[in-house]
């Protein structure tokens, strides 16, 4: 993405460059195409716009300050994805889970666990009747165990943390979140993607690093109706 918006960097382009900050009304002269987007981005969006080709990039940090500029200028997309970043990222489904703290790219601090598989029960009512409940028990006791491990991990760091990020299964997630009062602790801090990650183990949580900041780009050829 760097190098992308370094070869966009024009100043004599006949155009304009946008920084709009999370659902900031998008400017009248970008048409109607890409409007929807760029309201409902909870990171706000960076617009290289010409009437010939424009770029939309949703950056994965949030835009903090508002910016229309003439000719194209790279400057307010990479100071977002220069600055480095400490982000604590969580990672979640039912085979496991994964807690790390990350300074930049650079996974600083981390830790990894699974669920605690329980004995064989008792007959008793039918056979998926007791897959659900001994289903059901293994996620409760997952969620507390890494409930507490992000606690352990994270709650030390806390003033210094900028950003929170989450990935794994969405309803694992969700369910999670009813169970973790702790996930209260990083209001304003969460940020909106959820990153599509397999069973939670070191080495996939070395690899979100690069993932945090990853932008989304669409490209329009032409004038936007």
């Amino acid at each position: 993405m760097r190098r992308m918006a370094s070869r966009w960097h024009d100043e004599t382009m006949s155009g304009t460059t946008f920084a709009l900050r999370p659902f900031q009304t998008p400017p009248t002269s970008v048409g109607n195409a890409a409007s929807e987007t760029i309201a409902r981005s909870e990171n706000g969006t960076i617009l290289f716009y010409s009437a010939a080709e424009s770029h939309l990039v949703i950056p994965p940090f949030p835009v903090v300050r508002s910016l229309e500029k003439r000719g194209w200028h790279s400057g307010p997309l990479l100071s977002i994805l220069d600055r480095p970043r400490t982000i604590a990222v969580f990672l979640l489904r039912l085979g496991g889970f994964a807690v790390g703290l990350f300074e930049g790219e650079q996974l600083v601090s981390s830790k990894v666990g699974s669920p605690f598989v329980k004995g064989r029960h008792k007959k008793g009512g039918s056979s998926s009747g007791r897959f659900a409940r001994r289903r059901e028990g293994q996620a409760r006791i997952l969620f507390e165990k890494a409930c507490a491990t992000l606690r352990e991990k994270i709650e030390p760091e806390l003033a210094s943390i900028e950003h929170f990020a989450v990935g794994g299964d969405r309803h694992t997630l969700v369910d999670f979140e009813k169970r973790c009062p702790f996930l209260q602790s990083f209001k304003g801090k969460r940020l909106p993607v959820v990153l599509n990650v397999p069973d939670p183990r070191l080495a996939v949580l070395e690899r979100v690093g690069r993932e945090l900041y990853s932008s989304q780009i669409a490209t329009f050829a032409n004038s936007w109706p």
